[in-house]
């Protein structure tokens, strides 16, 4: 995953493997064996955005833009540091992830 992401923040590209985090776009519980391992299944965040990832309050189109639930108010996306106009690089073989974790966007 790292070698995928060039060891960056997908969104951010900061390069501070020390605290970025692999994580699933589909969720490792929701996830059969070929999916878990699917390297096209993960992507690589700084905290905030895996927090806010994980718990489903943002999400990317298949053009790589950011959406932000409406559960987030402006100050809240502020406070975090969160760009509202980030765009991440999204390969045709994490579309299919994408596509299932906006479905759960809150």
């Amino acid at each position: 995953m790292l070698d995928k992401f060039d060891h960056r923040c997908a969104v951010v590209g900061a390069k501070l493997p020390e605290i970025l985090i692999a994580s699933h776009i589909v969720p490792w519980k929701q996830s059969n064996e070929d999916e878990r391992l699917d390297v096209e299944n993960g992507i690589l965040l700084s905290p905030n955005y895996d927090a806010l990832f994980d718990k489903h309050l943002i999400s990317f189109d298949d053009d790589g833009h950011i959406i932000i639930s409406a559960l987030l108010n402006s100050e809240t996306i502020r406070t975090l540091g969160i760009d509202s106009d980030a765009t991440i690089e999204v390969t045709e073989g994490m579309k299919p992830y994408l596509l299932r974790h906006r479905e759960t966007l809150r």
